[in-house]
């Protein structure tokens, strides 16, 4: 990061080999082999600690941006740095510059970002230094997410600071962490209940109650979503199964009552051919068994509605528990 004062502010702007994130702030051009979702993610990065210089006397980094400083998965790439601020005395929102991605011959703007200031203040104990940058606890930070995101988008990270606090093995289902998994998720109920009367207080509640750190990615936990939106049996996250080569399978997302496997291809998956072969006997094994294979990919999860219809149409009309869809998981 370089930094410069308002009056020579200009002195660095023209320059290619910086990308600007905030006045009087700039980041340096990564290589250009870097992927567009890694820039997208150290541009985030470099606008958390601007952030923190342009506010010196903020707190700390909240929800996505206290997430992406911690290395929980969010949903949106470029997401609004919010900050937990003492007083409101400045303007409580500002828009950060706009970055372009992509090649000369075909750049394009990315999302407008704005710099967000709380007065809702976590405790001293809920903040922690990372990197040197002030951020508030992976409990804090899923809470916080909770509360004031769709549950689709704060479940990823509610799920992924359960993991930190968990450390779940999906080999035997136990966890070797600070907790298990029903006291971490009673703690952070606890401490949705003792926010008082702050606005979206049942959805956070929804979210903690569908938490699961066996999750492993953001894809998982969308999918999980998905199937308890569609109203079809209990999805189980990383499901162990022995195929009839005696090798052990996990599968992302199962419903083992209908014999359905769903897959999140993620970023480097099937990154070679090697992977794509493997991953190609993979399912034939799990078919042999008896399971029927779906595979989903980033895109989708940006259409949440439409997601939710393809996953309805996987299932029986009998596999519903009642209640076509859980309306309360679009909160």
């Amino acid at each position: 990061m370089q930094f410069t004062a308002d009056r020579s502010d200009g002195d660095l702007a023209g320059r290619r080999d910086l990308i600007r994130v905030a006045r009087g702030c700039y980041m340096t051009v990564p290589g250009s082999d870097t992927p567009t979702w890694r820039l997208k993610q150290l541009v985030t990065l470099a606008r958390c600690e601007a952030a923190l210089r342009v506010s010196p006397s903020a707190i700390a980094l909240t929800h996505e941006a206290a997430a992406v400083v911690l290395g929980l998965p969010i949903l949106e790439s470029e997401p609004n740095v919010r900050l937990a601020v003492p007083g409101n005395r400045s303007r409580s929102t500002l828009v950060l510059p706009t970055v372009m991605y992509g090649p000369p011959e075909g750049r394009r703007r990315g999302r407008s970002v704005k710099l967000l200031r709380s007065t809702t203040a976590p405790p001293p104990e809920e903040v922690i230094n990372v990197g040197g940058l002030r951020v508030t606890t992976p409990l804090r930070t899923a809470m916080d997410c909770a509360f004031d995101l769709p549950v689709r988008e704060s479940l990823p990270v509610v799920d992924a600071a359960l993991r930190v606090v968990c450390r779940p093995d999906r080999f035997n289902r136990r966890c070797y962490g600070e907790m298990e998994v029903d006291a971490a998720r009673e703690r952070l109920m606890r401490m949705v209940e003792g926010q008082g009367q702050r606005h979206g207080k049942r959805r956070a509640r929804v979210a903690v109650e569908r938490a699961d750190p066996f999750a492993e990615s953001p894809g998982e936990s969308v999918l999980r979503w998905t199937v308890d939106v569609a109203g079809v049996p209990e999805p189980v996250t990383q499901r162990r199964w022995i195929g009839d080569d005696a090798r052990e399978y996990f599968l992302d997302v199962a419903v083992d009552s209908a014999m359905v496997d769903l897959e999140f291809d993620g970023y480097g998956k099937l990154a070679t051919s090697a992977d794509v072969r493997a991953e190609k006997q993979r399912e034939m094994v799990l078919r042999r068994g008896g399971w029927t294979v779906h595979r989903f990919e980033w895109r989708e999860l940006a259409d949440p509605e439409r997601l939710v219809r393809r996953v309805e149409s996987l299932f029986p009309p009998e596999s519903a528990r009642g209640v076509r869809r859980r309306r309360d998981l679009w909160l």
